[in-house]
């Protein structure tokens, strides 16, 4: 139980770091810190809880998404344990201008990262409505090709009707004359046809 002893409840580490007990919890669950508890359930934080948490404070004071620290904690790339050197001298500027330094170039990088994703967004979103617009486009000309060649092949089928009307006409007559023809002598019916 001499772990216990030398931790800190929830409300004491709290107090220690200045957050909320609701700020710990939501750390605790968004960063899957295994607080361990005791027989009652409460939670006990050990020196190493104390550093991370000191470490996760820090970075979102600096300004750091929860995203971004997420990676730097993935990474290994901690910052050490500044809570000893920023509580004996929180006043220090040259202890803040180091810390600056040390976060400065991640904050960068989340910029240049969030730069460029919004860069891809925009990119893709262009695209798609570039691509939304062309097939509109073609869509419309294939729509007006297709009614145009309709009232052609439409107009051709008409034509083509008339044409055919007018020959079985002049088919009907030629049979019809044929018939009176025939009726006629054998010879008047021969000279006919060499007319």
């Amino acid at each position: 139980m001499d772990v216990i002893k030398d931790s800190y409840s929830i409300t004491e580490l709290s107090k220690e770091l200045g957050l909320t007990d609701h700020a710990l919890r939501y750390y605790e669950k968004e960063f899957e810190i295994p607080v361990p508890r005791d027989e009652r359930g409460r939670r006990y934080y050990t020196a190493e809880h104390t550093n991370l948490l000191y470490q996760i404070k820090s970075m979102r004071e600096e300004g750091l998404e929860i995203k971004a620290i997420k990676k730097i904690l993935q990474s290994g790339n901690m910052l050490g344990d500044l809570s000893p050197i920023v509580q004996d001298n929180q006043n220090d500027s040259s202890v803040l201008a180091v810390r600056e330094n040390i976060v400065m170039p991640e904050r960068y990088y989340e910029n240049i990262n969030c730069f460029f994703e919004d860069l891809k967004m925009q990119i893709n979103k262009s695209i798609s409505c570039e691509v939304k617009s062309i097939k509109e486009y073609f869509s419309e000309e294939i729509m007006k090709t297709k009614l145009e060649l309709g009232a052609c092949i439409e107009n051709s089928a008409r034509k083509i009707e008339y044409k055919l009307s007018e020959h079985f006409q002049e088919v009907d007559k030629a049979i019809t004359n044929w018939r009176k023809r025939k009726k006629g002598s054998f010879l008047k019916r021969l000279f006919s046809v060499f007319r």
